[in-house]
């Protein structure tokens, strides 16, 4: 059974979705998607790709409920390190380039999101590739031994 529910197009819940590699995922999340907005909850066992930047197809807010991950943004060349800490809502804009380091512990995080409005991608040497290109070049980092 595939892990997810489509109720026509206005309405889908999706559930225990593994990201990464199937044997060591470092992302698991849970969603509900109403009318173009989504709600989720991730559980992050491993820290996002940190070879390079990526952005999102929408603008979110993130909500820790559980452990702390720390947020590097990409503000003029330079790696900004942001702590974010349980109950202390994130809002992101969906240009906003960055990777998310999360400790051995893990997080759990809520993540509220608005309607997709522009394609996302991984930022290589200031050009965007689309996810595919990427891991087809690249490959999937978060191998077990990836934190």
């Amino acid at each position: 059974m595939k892990p997810y529910r489509k109720f026509g197009d206005l309405f889908q819940i999706r559930w225990k979705e593994k990201l990464g590699l199937p044997e060591c995922p470092y992302l698991i999340r849970w969603t509900l998607v109403l009318f173009g907005y989504t709600i989720r909850l991730h559980h992050w066992i491993k820290s996002d790709d940190r070879r390079f930047f990526h952005d999102h197809s929408c603008d979110l807010i993130s909500i820790v409920i559980k452990g702390f991950y720390i947020n590097v943004t990409d503000e003029n060349g330079t790696y900004v390190p942001h702590l974010v800490t349980p109950w202390k809502p994130r809002f992101m804009k969906a240009t906003q380039r960055h990777y998310l380091s999360v400790p051995e512990k893990g997080a759990w995080t809520i993540i509220l999101c608005g309607r997709p409005y522009k394609k996302w991608g991984f930022y290589v040497n200031n050009h965007m590739w689309r996810p595919l290109r990427y891991f087809h070049k690249y490959g999937i980092i978060q191998t077990p031994d990836y934190q």
